[in-house]
């Protein structure tokens, strides 16, 4: 086949892939009613998101014990973002290695899945431990335990995701993050805060609310 018609192909896969990823579809599922010729707007539902119901409690090698209550809102999420903020950065870093070591979604795979004990993209609620990285900033883009908002909607505990980056809102306008090795985990801006000439959304996880 000519490269030309791979990269068609990859690029409709993609634009499969994003669209359900913000509608709360199965791929699978839009896929076969593109094929089919059906509006993919009448694809299912996919997989809900449930919180963890039993608290979840965990300590890294720092000694800083996770949140022991679970209660999954967004204020809770903002809170325990924002008690990293000082702590390092290393990229593809584990969380359970220790406060700091992280990149931008593995330190919202702590906070989330870790601490809070919530569904996060690939483990079911309160089996992320930190043990590995967990899913990347692509994935979270794209997953359906989470849906994509107007940024004039955000609230404290919402996601802000570009195309390479992510972080937790703390307050409208603000997010925290994993930044870089020379700023590590910091408070920055929404606008001029991420990747030069890359989109942001702003997404809300299903179980946060």
């Amino acid at each position: 086949m000519p490269a030309k018609g791979l990269y068609l192909i990859a690029a409709g896969g993609g634009a499969i892939l994003l669209w359900s990823g913000f509608r709360g579809k199965k791929w699978s599922e839009t896929l076969r009613n593109v094929i089919s010729g059906k509006n993919p707007a009448i694809t299912t539902t996919s997989y809900p998101i449930t919180s963890s119901a039993a608290a979840f409690t965990t300590q890294d090698t720092t000694g800083v014990a996770a949140h022991a209550s679970v209660t999954g809102t967004s204020e809770n999420i903002a809170q325990d973002a924002m008690r990293y903020i000082g702590s390092g950065y290393v990229w593809g870093g584990a969380p359970g290695s220790g406060s700091g070591h992280w990149d931008c979604s593995s330190f919202v795979n702590a906070v989330v899945g870790r601490d809070l004990g919530l569904a996060i993209p690939m483990y079911k609620a309160g089996t992320y431990h930190g043990q590995s990285h967990g899913p990347t900033t692509g994935i979270w883009l794209v997953w359906t335990g989470a849906f994509t908002i107007k940024k004039q909607d955000m609230v404290p505990g919402d996601l802000v995701i570009w195309q390479t980056h992510m972080g937790i809102v703390t307050r409208p306008g603000r997010y925290v993050s994993a930044y870089d090795t020379q700023e590590g985990t910091l408070e920055k801006p929404i606008h001029g805060g991420g990747p030069v000439g890359e989109v942001s959304f702003i997404r809300r996880l299903k179980a946060g609310r």
